[in-house]
């Protein structure tokens, strides 16, 4: 069965992820607590630096972290400031069931913290969310031509992004309610510009909800249930975003997701966990993803939630002096090279090697951004961040419609302008922009920033390779010149040609956008 949505709490079919499922309530209670003291040791430099420097807690911070609920002894989870790099490859492997892999000191503190494995577990057992996403990477489109571009965006993911690129679920719609955003983080992967306008939704719903159906009936029903209701705005901004995550799940039966910055606005955070966790159907979703930019707004949210109100869903600590290193785009654009030739990650080394890899980006969707206020439609897919893409996604094209009459009429003409099955014959045939081109004997190989791909087959099809990464002759000038001067079978070229092409490896970016 293909995966939705809301077939269980994180969306994969029968996958046992319940809440509490297999725990006692005062297991429950106990991991709650120590998400909780985790989050506050990741937003609290003078907590971490205190307890790092095994000086104790002092009685302002004893006080608080009693008064948020968090009632653990200090020796039963010191293992969160003492062994953090452990306790982080635990939490990894543990979330994909390969403890059994970890060296034996990692699994010495584990054995030492008998609440550490507890929380591995508790962690395991409700969030199966690396499995789903590749699931839904995995769905097929009805239209022929996006399904296979957009199985070339995934593979393209996985070989340019390396292990954080297994982990996307590359869903295939963003509805934007918004023109720009009105939070402006310093650390915006998208640099979005300053909120310039909202979508009136009561008075365009009709509108809004025909271009969804619109979406589904081009590309199948389960494209359209694989979206996203904001991707570079913020939720926050459009006071009738729940009306519409409200219409959507009503349209295609599908709970979308939410990330939000604005957590100080109480009563905005409670509606979004009434939406997600109170719901007729029983089931509970992980959400809503609260964005903590500082201190004071995790306080505030502690103040009005219980550690088991927010159990079930991500605090990400985004406070300027946090230690997770940021992805170095847009508003702090610093191109890196990673590990570009350096590493193949492609085998079951991910895991290990991944905290040694820089992230390239945070973009997820392959498909469209649709800003149902300019009225634009944007083809897009994630990639390494860099100068020529500081956003860390690709563009592939560019159209604006003018209503939903033409809406149809235009996102099938932008399809037909930029997606291909095979690679255009009057069309410079060149390398995807972020690899790295190396003759071998044999024949070449391809390097990425996290992988080496390697290609054999010059006694077949000659110089193939470096005339592509030349970059200055078309697909039908290379295989002329190469059956020509080099004696080699068309019929192979074409094929290798194609397999290059399949796997993401051939640049596709075919049309001029701004």
């Amino acid at each position: 069965m293909k995966p939705t949505l809301n077939e269980r709490s994180c969306g994969a079919e029968d996958c046992g992820c319940d809440t509490a499922l297999g725990f006692s309530e005062e297991e429950v209670a106990q991991a709650a607590q120590i998400k909780r003291f985790s989050e506050c040791l990741q937003a609290d430099a003078a907590l971490r630096t205190r307890l790092s420097g095994g000086k104790g807690l002092s009685p302002e911070q004893e006080a608080w972290i009693r008064k948020i609920g968090i009632e653990l002894k200090l020796t039963d989870v010191a293992f969160l400031w003492e062994h953090p790099l452990e306790v982080s490859a635990y939490l990894m492997f543990a979330l994909k069931g390969r403890e059994g892999e970890l060296s034996e000191d990692v699994m010495a503190i584990v054995g030492k913290y008998p609440l550490l494995e507890l929380w591995g577990k508790y962690t395991q057992s409700r969030c199966c969310l690396d499995e789903f996403l590749e699931k839904w990477g995995q769905v097929a489109s009805e239209h022929e031509k996006f399904n296979a571009w957009r199985k070339r965006r995934v593979a393209s993911a996985k070989s340019e992004l390396g292990f954080f690129g297994m982990r996307i679920g590359h869903p295939v719609f963003a509805f934007e309610l918004n023109a720009g955003c009105s939070v402006g983080c310093w650390f915006c992967s998208f640099a979005t510009d300053k909120l310039s306008g909202t979508l009136d939704y009561p008075a365009q719903r009709d509108e809004v909800m025909s271009i969804v159906r619109q979406c589904g009936d081009i590309f199948g029903k389960e494209m359209a249930m694989m979206s996203l209701p904001y991707y570079r705005t913020e939720p926050h901004d459009n006071p009738h975003y729940i009306d519409f995550l409200k219409d959507f799940e009503q349209e295609t039966g599908a709970v979308m997701c939410t990330s939000t910055a604005v957590c100080h606005d109480i009563e905005w955070v409670k509606n979004l966990l009434e939406y997600y966790q109170k719901r007729e159907d029983g089931q509970i979703y992980y959400w809503p993803r609260l964005s903590i930019l500082t201190l004071d707004m995790l306080r505030k949210v502690y103040d009005a939630f219980t550690p088991m109100e927010t159990k079930d869903i991500e605090l990400l600590i985004q406070v300027k002096d946090h230690q997770r290193p940021k992805v170095t785009g847009g508003r702090i654009l610093q191109e890196q090279a990673g590990l570009r030739g350096v590493e193949d990650l492609s085998q079951d080394d991910r895991l290990s090697a991944a905290a040694a890899v820089p992230q390239g980006t945070i973009a997820c969707v392959s498909g469209f951004d649709i800003n149902l206020v300019t009225r634009t439609i944007m083809i897009f897919g994630p990639c390494y961040t860099s100068e020529k893409w500081p956003y860390g996604f690709r563009v592939y094209g560019q159209a604006n419609y003018t209503s939903e009459k033409d809406f149809e009429a235009v996102i099938k003409d932008l399809v037909e302008r930029t997606m291909f099955l095979s690679p255009p014959a009057d069309h410079i045939l060149k390398f995807r922009d972020d690899i790295v081109f190396r003759p071998t004997e044999a024949g070449f190989d391809l390097a990425t920033a996290h992988q080496l791909h390697h290609f054999k087959g010059r006694s077949k099809c000659g110089p193939l390779g470096e005339m592509i990464a030349a970059g200055e002759s078309t697909y039908a000038q290379i295989l002329k010149t190469l059956h020509k001067e080099h004696k080699v079978n068309t019929f192979i070229l074409r094929a290798a040609v194609q397999q290059l092409f399949d796997d993401g490896f051939i640049d596709e970016i075919y049309v001029s956008v701004g």
